[in-house]
């Protein structure tokens, strides 16, 4: 709490007065902020003082943060990574795909027969042991929290693509992915090597297809997608994480590689996305935070910017005493322009079109 408190002071305090009066914080970060959502810094002495004072006495909760006034707790917040291309993403026109939804995850199981497993191009000339162990692929992520937001959105036109069906060579044989204005990807991230020796080459977790399918969607695979798609949802584990420069190569980027943001997420909106809601670490399951959290995107009224949607879903998991620490709200980030809508009403007046691609 402390810590929080000190890192708001160091780079907010010059500017307290300008971000009091301010709704929409646009944040680039750099360095270690890279990795560390901006909103859960601690905006005051006072809600500080009285979380520590309530933690400490003998009747109290120090799960309890109900309390704490964070810098996010009234603010939409969008994560920058240069103005330039925030400026750019915010002059983008908005999707013009006729669909509004296709939920993607829930894997299927595999067997000790499955297929090799690896990372492509994972250097098996120095001996590293580069793949992902089957474990990886028998624990799949519910797709409750998809079949709710379909639900939720019943007759905006959605579609699900999930178990047997999720596979890395459906979703890159599907023509019609530019159709969708929301992606939501509910699976594994698998962003941290198996070995420290290994390469760091993002990847989501899928199901096994036939032919070349490996069980993963990597970085180059998404660059390559073509999406039209006004938000794509990464309910999985840090996704807001980094691909090496030798992966952002090989999917023919030129420019970056090596820091955080610049993995799934860079390829996602290289592919097409003009926002990614990625997460900064492991998703929680407990308390049903994360699907409460995502959910919460699709209750919002037609028109509501993506930024006020998360927030208003922030908001309901910070006045629960159970789910008010950061760990359960804070680490979903829009990455791009939280002001834009994310669901619009008349949408059957959209023409289609072809989806803009950008490296």
């Amino acid at each position: 709490m402390e810590t929080a408190r000190k890192v708001y002071l160091a780079l907010f305090e010059p500017v307290a007065a300008d971000l009091a009066a301010a709704r929409h914080l646009i944040f680039e970060p750099d360095g270690a902020m890279l990795k560390l959502p901006v909103n859960l810094l601690v905006a005051d002495d006072a809600s500080m003082n009285a979380y520590i004072a309530q933690a400490e006495s003998p009747d109290g909760d120090p799960f309890d943060l109900t309390m704490v006034n964070w810098l996010g707790k009234e603010k939409i917040v969008s994560t920058s990574v240069s103005a330039r291309s925030f400026m750019d993403a915010r002059k983008q026109p908005l999707s013009q795909a006729r669909e509004a939804y296709l939920g993607l995850g829930h894997n299927a199981l595999v067997s000790q027969a499955a297929p090799s497993i690896g990372t492509r191009g994972a250097g098996p000339e120095r001996g590293d042991n580069c793949s992902w162990p089957l474990t990886a692929w028998n624990r799949p992520i519910s797709d409750a929290e998809l079949l709710s937001a379909r639900q939720l959105l019943t007759g905006e036109g959605t579609d699900l693509l999930t178990g047997a069906a999720f596979t890395d060579t459906a979703i890159k044989a599907r023509k019609d992915l530019d159709q969708f204005r929301i992606l939501h990807f509910a699976t594994h991230g698998l962003v941290t090597p198996p070995q420290p020796t290994c390469p760091n080459r993002p990847a989501l977790l899928t199901s096994f297809g036939k032919g070349d399918s490996d069980g993963l969607l990597s970085f180059a695979e998404v660059f390559d997608l073509k999406l039209d798609a006004d938000m794509v949802i990464l309910s999985a584990c840090d996704t807001a994480g980094q691909a090496d420069v030798v992966s952002t190569r090989e999917a023919g980027v030129v420019t970056g590689g090596g820091a955080a943001l610049e993995g799934l997420v860079r390829a996602f909106i290289g592919a097409g996305g003009r926002s990614v809601l990625a997460s900064h670490w492991p998703a929680p399951d407990d308390f049903n935070a994360t699907g409460r959290l995502i959910n919460g995107l699709f209750a919002a009224a037609p028109g509501t910017s993506s930024g006020e949607a998360l927030l208003k879903a922030q908001e309901a998991l910070m006045a629960d005493p159970a789910t008010s620490h950061p760990y359960y709200w804070a680490g979903f980030a829009v990455i791009g322009d939280a002001s834009r809508p994310l669901l619009r009403a008349n949408s059957s007046a959209i023409a289609p079109t072809t989806g803009t691609r950008r490296r």
